[in-house]
């Protein structure tokens, strides 16, 4: 195996110079060193460069020049091969085995592949050759390699954020030259390897995505307000590499032109605000003193290469930023959900979230899909690929057999992530999908055939109209909708090759509803969470009077027994002057009678000593939810069905007492009379003597506390669940394979 030297140069950048250092813990090629130069601006790098857990060489540079940085880090690096990713960068986990595959044979000085915009989808460059002027052509749709030879006018063009050369090439050509700190740096050297009988090679792949952040260069909107380099680099460079093809006078003409060209763009930018007036002024006297340094350095043929000595010089030994030691394989893994954080999720978005980031930690390379806004992007989050993907009408997903017709969102939904796992599929080989049954968002998974699917079995459509009959009552609705969807359930139910149940109780709960044997492949995997409880809080204000906390936090519908709660809420209060309702959770759902459960309760003839104390919150952020769990004396629960219970996991992490119901997934969450109460689904008085019983004994709120922290450590943890989730996934075949099984099965019978 080649040896490679990554070499990144930051500035200032110490938020993404930490995602692109993750990224590189996901790399598959293990063979490599990590070289991070670091410039002047004081943010926290070389706080975040000396705890980092993996060996990483250091370098600093006083200066802010890329092309200095760039020979500190060749002179650190002891790899066969120097790799340069700028500091928002990501490369993908293929990147480095794509890399090192280019330089087979010897004679190759340079490789660089693909580079996805800020968007991760939309390619910043993908092929391009530069000439002798500076100027780029990017209307290449493949590699140039007829062009490597020596003193070519164009030659094939590798982009900064995702370039590799080979040492003894650098070397040959003593590095980069330094009169470059920002622009055509790296098409200089490029040029001057090639005019040293290097070839550079194109890759078809290797891909990276650049973030293109804004820098001391360019703003927020991406809008260059310095031109001083980028003009003095272009003047340089002409004249230093384009004699013997066109005279110091054609050079010129053409830096005219792209001063004026860039001279117009700041015109526009001030017209649309994205400079100021005043910057009119400074271009012309950048570009002024760009005119002057440019030509006399230029026309002077002296150039600012690394040192003879350090040319000459033994590199540091190689330190291997990873361990030595062989890893598990890294396999690739598909997860969709409709909810994803930053934004507020629900307890299926909360847990697909937890799930992506223990299979990551395992090693595995992870895609959660989610529903996007506005456009498509690709980003690495915590160690996860989050695809936001808008839905689209037509996903160019060829049409797909199936017993019954698919309501229109659901089926642009289902087939857009189909077609995004398609596009993941052709870089790397997917292992598995897992998809939520819920708006069964992985039908046209099942119906395509070729991944291996794993459908994740949570509260369904049948129970969610147990607890909202009146929608019965539109027939419309019922004839385009649920009819539709109960029978697509029921498909996925029969046809998925394996099922993950977050509980017995789901489990049996579906088979008994829907009449479909599941327990032959469906596997009971509880869910886990990370441990969050040390996290940062805001916790909510406190109260005059009050020393007791009641938290209740989930959608306020029928189903949550938000009902239950509120009907005995004022007497429950009027007894316990010392006691307040927090309610967390989206409250503007509309109830059987038309209002919102908040609404309705307002207007409920309640004295004000009690209204104040039921403070209602609506959805809020992670950080104040947090607060809430962490305030809070006992945390309520009173649910009618829970597939799981993930809301009773999170409450027994921060060590507080639970109130659950005996229904569904919640009996097996919490260990009634140990670690909480369990009242009747729907049950007033039930539910209040386990609140009256908690809220008069101390003593035994801290029991059940300190014993539901033991619980969640013991059985509730996301690497618990990451493991056997992974484990059900390997073992599934492709749907198509299960289908053709059910047919032989069908048929001998």
């Amino acid at each position: 195996m080649l040896s490679v030297s990554i070499v990144i140069c930051t500035d200032g950048r110490a938020a993404s110079l930490q995602n692109t250092l993750r990224s590189l813990q996901q790399l598959n090629y293990l063979e490599f060193e990590v070289c991070v130069v670091h410039g002047p601006t004081v943010d926290g790098t070389k706080e975040l460069l000396a705890s980092w857990p993996d060996p990483i060489k250091i370098a600093a540079n006083p200066e802010q020049n890329l092309a200095k940085s760039r020979n500190l880090g060749i002179a650190l690096a002891a790899g066969e091969i120097v790799a340069f990713l700028d500091d928002d960068s990501i490369p993908e986990p293929e990147w480095l085995d794509q890399i090192v595959a280019a330089y087979t044979d010897e004679s190759v000085g340079g490789a660089g592949g693909f580079v996805h915009d800020h968007t991760g989808v939309d390619y910043q460059y993908r092929f391009g050759t530069t000439d002798r002027l500076g100027r780029a052509d990017l209307s290449w749709t493949r590699p140039a390699p007829e062009l490597n030879f020596p003193y070519s006018f164009s030659f094939p063009h590798l982009l900064g954020a995702n370039s590799s050369f080979r040492r003894a090439a650098l070397m040959s050509v003593r590095g980069f030259d330094e009169e470059y700190e920002y622009y055509l740096d790296e098409t200089d050297l490029g040029c001057r390897l090639v005019d040293d009988a290097w070839r550079i090679v194109q890759i078809e792949g290797a891909h990276v995505h650049h973030k293109f952040l804004p820098s001391a260069l360019r703003n927020e909107a991406r809008v260059l307000r310095s031109w001083y380099s980028v003009f003095k680099n272009k003047i340089y460079y002409s004249l230093m590499n384009g004699r013997g093809h066109q005279s110091p006078a054609v050079a010129l003409k053409d830096a005219f032109g792209f001063i004026d060209d860039f001279r117009a763009g700041m015109e526009r930018a001030i017209a649309d605000g994205l400079l100021e007036g005043s910057d009119r002024e400074r271009f012309e006297q950048e570009a002024a003193r760009a005119w002057e340094d440019g030509l006399k350095r230029g026309m002077s043929e002296t150039r600012r290469l690394l040192p003879p000595a350090v040319v000459k010089a033994t590199p540091p030994s190689f330190c291997r930023f990873l361990p030595a030691q062989p890893r598990k394989p890294r396999l690739a893994f598909c997860l969709l959900t409709q909810e994803y954080p930053p934004r507020y999720v629900g307890g299926v978005g909360r847990y697909i979230h937890q799930l992506a980031r223990g299979i990551a930690e395992l090693g595995h390379q992870v895609h959660v899909l989610t529903r996007g806004e506005g456009r498509d992007r690709v980003d690495l989050e915590d160690g996860v690929w989050v695809h936001r993907i808008v839905p689209k009408p037509d996903s160019g997903t060829p049409p797909m057999a199936g017993p019954d017709p698919i309501p229109e969102g659901i089926w642009q939904y289902s087939s857009t992530m189909l077609a995004e796992v398609t596009r993941i599929a052709e870089r790397r080989k997917i292992a598995g999908v897992y998809a939520p049954i819920w708006d069964c968002e992985g039908v046209a998974i099942l119906r395509d055939g070729r991944f291996p699917l794993v459908v994740g079995l949570q509260t369904m459509l049948r129970s969610w109209i147990d607890s909202h009959p009146h929608r019965l009552e539109d027939r419309a609705y019922v004839a385009s909708f649920i009819n539709p969807m109960l029978r697509l359930e029921t498909e996925l139910l029969q046809q998925a090759p394996a099922l993950h149940a977050l509980s017995e109780a789901i489990e049996n709960e579906l088979e008994r509803a829907y009449s479909v044997r599941l327990k032959d492949r469906s596997t009971v995997i509880p869910l886990g969470l990370d441990d969050f409880a040390a996290l940062p809080a805001e916790p909510p204000k406190s109260a005059a009077g009050i020393d007791m906390r009641v938290l209740f936090v989930g959608r306020l519908e029928e189903r949550k027994g938000i009902d239950v709660l509120l009907q005995i809420a004022p007497e429950l209060l009027a007894r316990y002057p010392n006691v307040q309702l927090e309610i967390v959770g989206n409250d503007q759902i509309a109830g059987a009678d038309g209002r919102t459960y908040r609404a309705a309760f307002e207007a409920r003839a309640v004295p004000d000593g009690v209204r104040r104390r039921v403070v209602f919150h609506g959805e809020v952020s992670e950080a104040r939810l947090r607060g809430f769990y962490r305030v809070c004396d006992i945390f309520v629960a009173p649910s009618r069905f829970e597939s799981f219970g993930l809301i009773l996991v999170e409450a027994m992490m921060f060590g507080k007492p639970v109130i659950g119901c005996r229904a569904g997934g919640m009996t097996e969450v919490a260990a009634e009379g140990v670690t909480g109460l369990l009242a009747e689904p729907g049950d007033a008085s039930s539910l209040e003597a386990c609140l009256t019983r908690l809220i008069d004994d101390a003593d035994l709120r801290t029991r059940m506390g300190a014993a539901g922290r033991r619980r969640y450590e013991t059985n509730f943890t996301t690497r618990r669940m990451a493991e056997a989730v992974v484990d059900l996934m390997l073992s599934v075949r492709s749907p198509a394979s299960h289908r053709d099984n059910l047919a032989v099965a069908g048929a001998r019978a």
